[in-house]
């Protein structure tokens, strides 16, 4: 019985012991903040991809010394990139992080910043920022053509940001607009998809009409964007698609719209095609 008592008395130090090393859930959070000023972004805000950003950071410990500063940004909620990761000491700290804004229209970019003090406690505070076009003039092409895709030596996608027929054979991320005539079809599918994750709203023959500049397009978007699709409807002459390229630029939205189908009926004819219109940034 007294070994026992005895080996219980050794091991209460050694609870107590490890119970005080690293950082007590109870101590008090640093906290940080973005300051406001006609310089410095302190809220979520719509600007221009490019842009300058400049950020006024002010952090003070919730208990004992500061010891990490940190920002970072994430792109559409996909993985975070770093862009300060600095050592501080003292109780409280204020400097100016800036940052270049790219990302393509309508991504949504989070910045977080986030302060760590010696006992291991964080705070973050962050914002959003959306992505918005320069009001630019658009430009039109005509009488383009993509192919049934079961006639391979004929160009059955379409690089709407170079504005060039592609083949079976080139880069697929460049395939804005893709005939989805599987190899298994007789017939012309006359339907659109992409190689890279473009989106399709279908708009009215109006809205190719009106469109003249980067604004009409993005508000249209903005407007329409939850009803996007990956493919569009079977086609018919004079419908009409804002497309999202999955490209990586500054600017990815197309109208488009068509103007002559090429449907031959006889089986094994491939020599289908459609033949359409478009307008872009002109860049």
């Amino acid at each position: 019985m007294k070994l026992k008592h005895l080996l219980l008395a050794l091991t209460l130090p050694v609870v107590a012991f490890l119970g005080s090393c690293g950082g007590d859930s109870n101590d008090p959070k640093p906290s940080i903040s973005l300051t406001a000023g006609a310089k410095f972004v302190s809220k979520d805000i719509s600007v221009m991809s490019d842009s300058l950003l400049s950020f006024s950071v002010s952090a003070t410990s919730g208990s004992g010394a500061l010891s990490n500063i940190t920002a970072n940004y994430s792109i559409n909620g996909k993985p975070t990139v770093m862009i300060k990761d600095t050592s501080v000491t003292g109780n409280s700290v204020a400097f100016v992080i800036k940052n270049r804004l790219a990302a393509s229209v309508d991504d949504v970019v989070t910045y977080n910043f986030i302060a760590k003090d010696a006992n291991g406690q964080t705070a973050t505070v962050s914002i959003k920022i959306t992505v918005i076009p320069p009001t630019a003039p658009l430009v039109g092409f005509a009488n383009q053509l993509i192919y049934n895709a079961r006639n391979t030596g004929f160009e059955n996608a379409y690089d709407l940001n170079k504005g060039v027929g592609l083949k079976t054979n080139d880069n697929a991320t460049l395939k804005d607009l893709l005939d989805k005539t599987a190899s298994t079809m007789d017939q012309f599918a006359k339907t659109w998809g992409s190689d890279n994750n473009s989106k399709f709203l279908k708009v009215t023959t109006n809205d190719y009409s009106n469109a003249s500049t980067t604004t009409n397009l993005y508000e249209l978007w903005k407007a329409n964007s939850a009803s996007a699709t990956t493919t569009t409807a079977t086609l018919a002459v004079n419908d009409v698609y804002i497309v999202k390229s999955g490209q990586d630029l500054p600017f990815t939205l197309y109208i488009v719209k068509v103007t002559k189908i090429q449907d031959l009926t006889a089986v094994g004819n491939h020599n289908d095609y459609i033949e359409f219109s478009y307008k872009k940034i002109d860049n």
